[in-house]
């Protein structure tokens, strides 16, 4: 392996620290929504689109997240538990529920979001519009060329 990937090994991991850090301090800073479960109710939400809530499926979300169907399970109940997201019956498949995010997980979203664009606009701050592009894209990129290096083994845990 090259230096030049080493480094990126490097950086990746000074990263992932970083961003464990942002999460346990974001997770301090708005205690309605319990430590961990920011993304999956970010996730719900984006399953909802605008509007009238659509909902999605627990299984949907486990494949969008990347997580184990047991592990969303946990979420999702913790979730529902501090009144974030309801469980509502599929009017398509009355045997299946929907998680639609409630009024009150909005709210909390709305919180978290402010927190986190205060962040990002301090930390990218002295950041051209093209500077951050290429991040974006770069991250983009090697996001796709690791999944599709992981093959066969990242679709058999999605």
């Amino acid at each position: 392996m090259d230096v030049a990937t080493r480094e990126l090994e490097t950086r990746l991991r000074d990263l992932m620290k970083v961003v464990r850090l942002v999460k346990q301090l974001g997770s301090e800073r708005h205690p309605s929504i319990p430590s961990g479960l920011l993304g999956t109710l970010t996730l719900i939400a984006r399953a909802n689109g605008h509007g009238e809530p659509t909902g999605c499926h627990a299984k949907e979300l486990a494949v969008q997240a990347g997580l184990d169907p047991s592990t969303v399970s946990r979420a999702v109940a913790a979730l529902v538990s501090h009144g974030l997201v309801e469980r509502r019956a599929d009017p398509g498949d009355g045997r299946a529920s929907i998680l639609v995010v409630t009024d009150r997980g909005r709210a909390a979203l709305d919180e978290a979001r402010t927190w986190y664009d205060d962040l990002f606009g301090r930390a990218l701050a002295d950041w051209t519009p093209e500077e951050v592009e290429a991040l974006t894209s770069a991250l983009g990129r090697l996001t796709t060329n690791v999944e599709g290096a992981l093959g066969s083994t990242w679709e058999a845990a999605r």
